[in-house]
């Protein structure tokens, strides 16, 4: 039987670091592919994303009526057997296939989206002969909140659910198969330490030197990536305090905490999480809520400043035509 040929996968939620790692990553070698999105001011060195993985993550979501950003907290049944759906799958397949031989080097993708859709994935594994080496970057829910806040204009409390639903999913679908867990915050306090870590975990088949690993951090790594407030911390909800504090162990470690284990499997067989994710998902609805009433009243003010302006306009207008109607008698 022909061994599998590995692809890099990084995991995690949006906003966590997942292109930091990816970028280290290409500059220990891993392979990328072309056509990635673009540079811009929330990610200055590249997103490292596939757009082609992208534009169909996108479309099997709308399959799912959602989006990355209010994803229902679990999906039907094997959804990914919709055909709908296996038709997308068949040009991830595609694509992944022509980029896994297309060199000799290792190719990797990172999508945040990956984490929700990890059983479509699998699949793809599967059919393909891959060996999927996963990386989970965690980072800490407040800043992850405060970018998207800035980002995407998404509420704290709806940034924390998804935070939650994204690491549950990875850890549910990846689980003891994850390779490395990384915490953003250690890149800025340990980062070869940490760097050197994944590479270890990878295992490549090709050797990754020590200045190959220096390079890379030293080019990826600086003190303007970092950012956090204390104050972020005291409105965390519970439960993703305490979620976070076990990841960021477990990236400490390098070994997960059997207390994260049990956490996982607990929210798969009560509702505490769905009573969670209602609440934050109803927080949610009732900002769009009040968004739309605040742009439909500034609408309607705006509307009556350009109505009395005009009539403004007109009246003075009628006493200009008319005192010059005067002049000219």
């Amino acid at each position: 039987m022909a061994s599998k040929l590995p692809v890099v996968v990084i995991l995690g939620m949006h906003r966590s670091g997942t292109s930091l790692i990816a970028n280290l990553m290409h500059g220990v070698g891993v392979e990328f592919g072309e056509e990635l999105l673009p540079a811009d001011s929330f990610n200055a060195a590249g997103y490292w994303e596939s757009k082609i993985i992208c534009e169909t993550h996108a479309k099997i979501l709308g399959e799912l009526n959602c989006d990355w950003h209010n994803p229902p907290l679990s999906f039907p049944a094997d959804w990914w057997r919709k055909s709908s759906i296996q038709e997308l799958k068949k040009i991830l397949v595609d694509y992944v296939a022509s980029n896994c031989k297309a060199n000799d080097k290792i190719w990797g993708f990172k999508d945040p989206r990956t984490a929700i859709l990890l059983p479509l994935w699998l699949e793809i594994f599967d059919e393909l002969q891959l060996e999927p080496l996963y990386i989970l970057s965690v980072r800490h829910p407040g800043p992850v909140a405060a970018s998207l806040a800035t980002r995407d204009r998404l509420g704290f409390a709806l940034s924390q659910a998804l935070w939650l639903k994204t690491n549950l999913d990875v850890l549910s679908h990846a689980g003891n198969k994850l390779r490395a867990i990384v915490d953003y915050d250690r890149w800025f306090d340990s980062g070869m330490d940490q760097a050197r870590t994944v590479v270890k975990s990878l295992n490549l088949p090709r050797s990754i030197s020590e200045e190959q690993i220096i390079n890379a951090v030293e080019q990826t790594i600086h003190s303007g990536l970092r950012h956090h407030s204390s104050k972020q911390d005291e409105i965390l909800s519970p439960i993703v305090a305490k979620f976070y504090s076990l990841l960021r162990q477990a990236a400490t470690d390098g070994k997960m905490p059997d207390e994260i284990w049990t956490l996982t499997e607990n929210f798969k067989n009560t509702k505490d999480l769905w009573a969670i994710w209602d609440g934050l998902v109803a927080e949610r609805d009732a900002v769009i809520k009040a968004t739309r009433t605040r742009l439909r009243k500034q609408k309607q003010s705006y509307t009556y400043i350009i109505i009395s302006i005009l009539v403004v306009f007109l009246l003075i207008s009628s006493f200009v035509l008319l005192g010059a109607h005067n002049w000219f008698k």
